[in-house]
């Protein structure tokens, strides 16, 4: 990874290549944790290395000791109590210069979401500016003034579905609300939790508003989430980590902001263009290698589409890039690690029976965990892949029989934040729309236009 191929098509590939580059060849620091406004090294390291090769380490980081979850928890009680002392305006002002660095350098810190997560241009850019679209939002909020009282403590844990937009958008939501926060990011990808910390730091943001831990054993998050001095948990991505915070709830008062994936379905119904619909849901269902917070994992076509949708599919899968993201000519790159491929591998193989088409890496792929867009249909009406998200690069096709028969399939599934419905029917979408229980819909379109930080607004951390 030394000398990028030239594959860039734009000058804004041309930019966002040598960005790739500084982040590559940058220094690699020990990253420690931060509480209380102080760096805390354990002696125990562990090294984070890109799923887009194996090879490329970026950095090394600091296991916490046991109880430090306690101690970080404490120091950011103390900062709270004098935090929200601090009028809305001023509080918002010290997000200014950051915002405005992120939003000098959006390509650099693009290319240190692709570099940490895999991402390929297109999704790390939409990232970076989805996170500069809610830190304006919260900064004009906070700047208004009248705001409600803060909280207290609020954390912020995150996996790999978005480490950039979602778990900073919060933090900075909490924060301008006279919250303190703890960040607790995903162990495969927390250097964008670390640039957004440093940028705070240079801000002069007070000591323990803003703490920062990154755990390899995972055992710290559910020690933050059981504190009973914490008054909020934001949980945004997915995977066992984040869905056990469903049951980690020890206080009926603690808020819970919930931004966990799902299977985000769709239906296809009566399509004005199939080729156009299937394009949108290999799309909705592969960007990011499937990993997105608002992937596709399930597809509902009734049995009149059927031939047309499968058809149509097959040779629209054809088409998808799966290789090293950097390159221009990528669809979408590796999933996040060597342990999820593992995963993934054994679900493939317990389902190989109904893989009706994979889209296979380049054979010229770097060394990481790269794995097919894989596409199955005819699984059993009980199989947990038709209903529970696998956060995988797999696509299952569910036939009924009749419209009725697919918003019944809707009811049973797990939806999560998203679901979509590919119709010319103008009462069958109004029925979609009225019928289905989710945050946001979207209709004719690819679920990859919705981004993460559904609630990163300021009064959503207001009393």
């Amino acid at each position: 990874m030394d000398d990028l191929p030239d594959l860039q098509t734009t000058e804004e590939g041309r930019q966002y290549e040598k960005n790739i580059m500084l982040v590559l060849n940058g220094e690699k620091k020990d990253y420690p944790s931060y509480y209380g406004g102080f760096k805390i090294a354990s002696g125990n390291e562990f090294v984070v290395s890109s799923p887009i090769d194996d090879t490329i380490r970026y950095g090394i980081f600091q296991e916490p000791e046991d109880g430090i979850m306690v101690e970080a928890v404490t120091a950011a009680v103390k900062a709270q109590a004098e935090w929200a002392k601090v009028p809305s305006a001023d509080r918002a002002a010290f997000f200014e210069a950051p915002l405005a660095n992120i939003t000098a350098r959006r390509l650099f810190f693009a290319a240190a979401v692709t570099v940490s997560t895999g991402m390929v241009r297109e999704d790390a850019v939409r990232e970076v500016d989805t996170l500069i679209d809610i830190m304006k939002k919260a900064i004009e909020d906070g700047k208004k003034g009248s705001l409600k009282a803060p909280t207290g403590v609020w954390a912020v844990i995150s996996a790999h579905n978005s480490p950039f937009a979602a778990p900073v958008g919060y933090a900075v939501a909490a924060m301008i609300a006279g919250n303190s926060v703890i960040m607790n990011p995903s162990k495969y990808c927390p250097y964008p939790a670390y640039l957004f910390y440093n940028l705070m730091d240079k801000a002069n943001l007070p000591g323990g508003v803003l703490n920062l831990i990154v755990d390899r054993k995972d055992v710290s998050t559910e020690e933050l989430a059981n504190d009973m001095r914490v008054k909020g948990v934001v949980a945004t991505g997915s995977g066992e980590r984040l869905e056990d915070l469903m049951f980690l709830q020890v206080d009926d008062e603690l808020a819970f902001v919930n931004e966990i994936k799902g299977m985000n379905p769709a239906v296809v119904y009566r399509p004005s263009d199939m080729k156009a619909a299937v394009r949108d849901i290999l799309e909705s269902a592969f960007a990011y290698s499937g990993q997105r917070p608002f992937s596709c994992s399930k597809v509902i076509v009734t049995a009149d589409e059927q031939r047309a949708f499968t058809d149509k599919l097959l040779e629209a899968l054809k088409d998808l890039s799966v290789d090293d993201p950097v390159n221009d000519t990528a669809f979408t790159g590796p999933i996040i690690s060597r342990d999820a491929e593992k995963k993934y591998n054994e679900l493939l193989m317990n389902n190989a029976g109904f893989v009706i088409a994979k889209a296979s890496p380049k054979r010229d792929v770097p060394d990481g965990p790269y794995v097919p867009l894989t596409v199955l249909s005819g699984l059993g009406e009980e199989d947990d892949l038709n209903y529970m998200d696998s956060g995988f690069p797999i696509l299952s096709i569910r036939v009924v029989a009749n419209l009725d028969e697919a918003m019944a399939e809707l009811e049973d599934t797990e939806c999560g934040l998203s679901a979509g419905m590919f119709s010319k029917d103008a009462k069958a979408i109004d029925r979609f729309k009225t019928t289905v229980d989710v945050p946001l819909t979207y209709v004719n379109c690819s679920s990859r236009t919705l981004v993460p930080g559904l609630y990163a607004n300021v009064s959503r951390f207001t009393e």
